[in-house]
C-alpha cells in the first residue's frame, strides 16, 4: 500500500507542472480576448471625447453621443439628447454671449469599466481636471469627478450618460466666495467702527 501511495504521489507531482503550464480552454481564452478588445474600444472613446473638448470640436463631440444621452454638467443642468447638449454647448462655448472663453480637460478612469448586458453596457468612473477661462479673463482650474455610462449601439460605443461634479467644499470658486465673504465681513466691521467713532464725536461736540 505504501508503495502504491508513493507511486501516485510521484505521478501527481510529474503531472502538476504540465497542468499549470497548459493554456486556458478555448472558450475562456476567447472571452478574455473579447473583454480586452472592449476595454480598448472604451479607452479610444475616452481619448476621442477629451480631444474633442480640448480642440473645441463640437461636431466630433456630438458624434460620440447616443441618441438618448443624458448629460449633467458642473452647474447641475441636465441636457437630454444631442440637440439639448448642442444647445448647452453653444450657450457656454460659442458666440458673443458665451460664458467660457477657453477650456482644457484631462480625464483618467479609476479602473476598468464594469461591463453589463453581455458586454454591451459599460459603467465607468474617474477623476478629471478642468481649466476654465471665463469672460472677463478670470481663470481657474478645478478637480472633478465623473461617472459615465457607455452603450454599444450597432457595434459602436456611444456615451449614454455622463455626470461631472466638483467638491462644494474644496474648489477655486468656493475659495473665491469664502475670500469675498471675509472681505465683506471685514469691511462691514470697519464701517461699523467708523460710524461709532463719528457718532461719538458728534455727541461730544453737542
Amino acid at each position: 500500500m505504501k508503495k502504491l501511495i508513493a507511486a501516485l504521489a510521484l505521478a501527481c507531482a510529474s503531472i502538476a507542472p504540465a497542468l499549470a503550464a497548459s493554456p486556458p480552454p478555448p472558450v475562456v481564452a476567447a472571452a478574455a480576448a473579447g473583454t480586452d478588445a472592449v476595454h480598448q474600444e472604451l479607452r479610444a472613446l475616452k481619448t476621442r471625447l477629451v480631444d474633442a473638448v480640448n480642440k473645441r470640436d463640437e461636431a466630433a463631440l456630438l458624434a460620440e453621443l447616443s441618441g438618448t444621452v443624458r448629460f449633467t454638467a458642473m452647474d447641475n443642468r441636465t441636457s437630454k439628447g444631442p440637440a439639448e447638449v448642442k444647445a448647452y454647448y453653444a450657450e457656454m462655448m460659442v458666440g458673443a454671449d458665451r460664458v467660457v472663453e477657453d477650456m482644457k480637460l484631462t480625464a483618467e478612469p479609476d479602473d476598468l469599466s464594469v461591463l453589463y448586458a453581455d458586454g454591451k453596457v459599460a459603467l465607468a468612473t474617474g477623476s478629471a481636471s478642468a481649466y476654465f477661462k471665463l469672460k472677463g479673463n478670470r481663470e481657474f482650474e478645478v478637480p472633478l469627478r465623473w461617472t459615465a455610462t457607455l452603450v454599444n449601439e450597432g457595434g459602436i460605443w456611444k456615451v449614454g450618460a455622463a455626470h461631472f461634479s466638483a467638491s462644494m467644499f474644496d474648489n477655486p470658486l468656493m475659495a473665491g466666495v469664502t475670500k469675498f465673504s471675509y472681505w465683506l465681513a471685514g469691511g462691514a466691521g470697519l464701517i461699523g467702527l467708523l460710524l461709532g467713532w463719528l457718532l461719538g464725536r458728534r455727541r461730544k461736540t453737542a
